[in-house]
């Protein structure tokens, strides 16, 4: 392959080298001249928000993958876990970690249940009470609950350059009302479908967890006894 020095050899003028040297480039593009938004979106953001709302109305369950990248401002540092993610309406989810020391989580619909496999403890309390899992709920399982308890815009530039691409809309939703838990959401949008294909839950303490998702399959038909939680042998529960 000839080299770009080669190409420009001298016999070009200074002017047709830096025509011929732009249109290598945008060939060519670097990493950083990735698209960070679609070519075109929607003039409101609450129009993308209608979107998902519409794309998991049509979802009675949910399969996928998923990495999460959770961030603790107190020591400075980023913690990245992964497993898989299972989902049915109404209100029904399992977290399940894949390196067997990371908590699992069950909830079906009002109670969860955080499975600590180094203690060998399981502590049961209520979904609201978790705010990763309280959120995630909100836009898988929220319907018109979305638009009504939600301010939505289209996110700043920070947070576009930082997570958006050609095929996603990024979009920030605050609750309306106060929260104890989380004080706000990102939601990377499919252009497309309205599919959420990861999100950022921002805590009240100044932490935040980056959840993303993969190989999402939908209406697979998942049994509800996934979903039936049973206390495992040898472990102790805790009501909160």
């Amino acid at each position: 392959m000839l080299s770009l020095s080669v190409l420009l050899g001298s016999g070009f003028s200074a002017v047709e080298r830096d025509t011929l040297t732009d249109v290598i480039r945008a060939q060519n593009p670097s990493k950083d001249d990735k698209p960070t938004a679609p070519a075109w979106r929607p003039d409101n953001a609450s129009d993308v928000l209608v979107m998902v709302q519409a794309f998991y109305d049509g979802t009675s369950d949910l399969a996928a993958k998923f990495k999460q990248t959770y961030w603790n401002p107190t020591y400075g540092e980023a913690k990245k876990t992964s497993g898989k993610l299972k989902l049915k309406k109404p209100g029904k989810m399992v977290w399940d970690y894949g390196d067997g020391q990371d908590a699992d989580y069950y909830a079906n619909g009002d109670t969860l249940w955080m499975v600590e496999h180094d203690t060998r403890q399981v502590i049961k309390t209520t979904v609201a009470g978790n705010s990763e899992v309280n959120a995630a709920l909100k836009f898988l399982f929220g319907g018109e609950q979305l638009t009504r308890e939600f301010k939505v815009r289209y996110a700043k530039t920070d947070k576009r350059d930082r997570y958006g691409d050609a095929d996603h809309y990024v979009l920030e939703l605050k609750p309306k009302a106060s929260n104890k838990h989380y004080k706000g959401l990102v939601l990377m949008v499919h252009a497309t479908t309205g599919r959420v294909d990861s999100f950022v839950v921002y805590n009240t303490d100044g932490s935040s967890n980056y959840f993303q998702l993969q190989n999402i399959k939908t209406n697979v038909g998942i049994s509800d006894k996934l979903f039936d939680f049973k206390l495992p042998s040898g472990y102790v529960e805790t009501v909160e």
